[in-house]
Order: structure tokens, then C-alpha cells, then sequence
């Protein structure tokens, strides 16, 4: 043995390479099922990812189809037509056609996008539809007010105007009682000065009065449109009741406040 050699099964072991080593065994021997699962994993990342694409695509439609009804539904009406409209703007020459077009495009939107748009867009189309098949549109309404939705209790709440609107005051007023009881997103005093109307339309004065009180006695509402709504009514139909409301809530930085105008 040459001077100064240290035999090799005396040195030092590389932990590091032994760990190579062993690694490259190990794959060596199992290289065709790993080979298969980095393609299956491939392939499911590439699945993944155009189904990702297809729904992201198809939710940017249904947006841009919704949009394109709310244009309908927000055109201006002038007869004749108003030179210089804006870009993306719609205009008609009556109310009918204005309905009639955008009552299309919802139910389109519906139909085309049923997962995205569904409710909304039927929501619309029938409160454009009430102007020329209001009982077709009563009908999506009634349909639609069954929903525990916000799009539910505004359906709801078309449909107890529809029949207050044709004189159906008991039916108005069921409706409307219904939605106080889980408004969602109505405000209750709104719905409390509808039923006071559809009571006073009955000839039931001292209901609509006890009504129109309760909500001209809210604090959170007595500074609000909804709240002079109720004490104009009062001044009408009870004005004795004026003296008895509290006295508004300070407005300013630190109180008082309408909530809603």
C-alpha cells in the first residue's frame, strides 16, 4: 500500500451521495409508473385549467349579456330620437318598445346564462313584461316571490304592487304582510306605508293611521323620505296625531341621520 493512502472503505461516507444513490436506485426501478403520474398529473392541471377558462369566459358573457339588457332597461324615451346619444346608450320612441326590448334581452340573458343570471334576469323581464302581459308577468312573479332570496322578496314585493295597483287590496296586503315577516333586503317601514296605503284604499282609516304613526315615530326613520311620507298622510287623515309624534332625533356629526331618502 502506496505511503500516506487511506484504504476506501475507510473514508468518510458522503451522506449526501449516499442519499443520491439511493434515490437513483429507487426511481431507476419504478421509472414507468412515475413517468405515468406526472402525465396523469399533467393532464389533470390541463383540465383543470380549460375548465377554468370556460367558466371564466362564460360568467364574462353572462355579465356582458346582463349589461346589455339593463341598457334596454335604463334607454331614454323621446320621440323623435335625441341627436348625439352616448356610446353604449339605448333610445326609443315609446315606452311600449323600450319594455318590449328590454323584456327580451332579460329573458334571453335568462335562457343563454341560467346559472349566472337566472333569477335577476327573469326578475326583470317581468317587471317589464307587467306593461303589456302583466298576467304572464304576474305569474314569473308569484313564481319567483317563493324564493328565500333577496330577487325573492323584491318579486314579492312587484307582485303585492300588481295587486294593489288592480284593486286586489286583500291580496296586496297578504303580500305585503308576508314580506314584513322576512323582507330580506325591503325596508319594513316601505313595506308598513304600502299596507297603510292598500288600508286606506279599503276605507280601513284607523289601520292606515296606526301605520302611517308607527313609522313617523321611528327614530330611525322620522328624519327620512319614508318618514315624511307617513306624517304627510297624517296631517290628511289624522292631524291630532302630529302633536303626539316624538320630537326628532338632533341631526349633526353625533345623531340623528335619515337612513333612507
Amino acid at each position: 500500500m502506496a505511503k500516506g493512502r487511506v484504504p476506501a472503505q475507510n473514508l468518510k461516507r458522503d451522506p449526501l451521495m449516499e442519499q443520491y444513490m439511493n434515490t437513483s436506485t429507487w426511481v431507476k426501478g419504478r421509472s414507468r409508473p412515475i413517468l405515468t403520474w406526472i402525465v396523469a398529473a399533467v393532464a389533470v392541471g390541463a383540465i383543470v385549467l380549460t375548465i377554468w377558462l370556460i367558466m371564466s369566459r362564460r360568467a364574462a358573457n353572462a355579465a356582458e349579456s346582463l349589461a346589455g339588457a339593463f341598457r334596454y332597461q335604463d334607454a331614454i324615451v323621446s320621440n323623435p330620437l335625441p341627436a348625439g346619444l352616448p356610446p353604449g346608450s339605448e333610445a326609443f320612441t315609446t315606452e311600449d318598445e323600450k319594455h318590449r326590448k328590454a323584456y327580451e334581452a332579460f329573458e334571453k340573458a335568462a335562457r343563454d346564462y341560467p346559472s349566472y343570471n337566472g333569477e335577476v334576469a327573469r326578475y326583470y323581464a317581468a317587471i317589464n313584461q307587467l306593461y303589456f302581459e302583466p298576467e304572464k308577468a304576474e305569474a314569473t312573479l308569484k313564481e319567483l316571490s317563493a324564493k328565500d332570496s333577496e330577487i325573492g322578496s323584491q318579486a314579492r314585493f312587484a307582485l303585492a304592487q300588481r295587486y294593489e295597483g288592480t284593486g286586489k287590496f286583500d291580496e296586496a296586503i297578504a303580500e305585503y304582510q308576508k314580506l314584513r315577516a322576512k323582507p330580506q333586503n325591503i325596508p319594513p317601514a316601505l313595506i308598513d306605508i304600502n299596507v297603510a296605503r292598500a288600508y286606506e284604499a279599503q276605507g280601513k282609516s284607523k289601520e292606515a293611521i296606526d301605520l302611517y304613526f308607527s313609522v313617523a315615530s321611528n327614530k330611525d326613520w322620522r328624519s327620512s323620505g319614508l318618514g315624511s311620507a307617513a306624517i304627510n298622510r297624517l296631517a290628511i287623515l289624522a292631524p291630532e296625531k302630529i302633536d303626539q309624534l316624538p320630537p326628532p332625533e338632533p341631526s349633526g356629526p353625533f345623531g340623528g341621520g335619515a337612513m333612507f331618502q
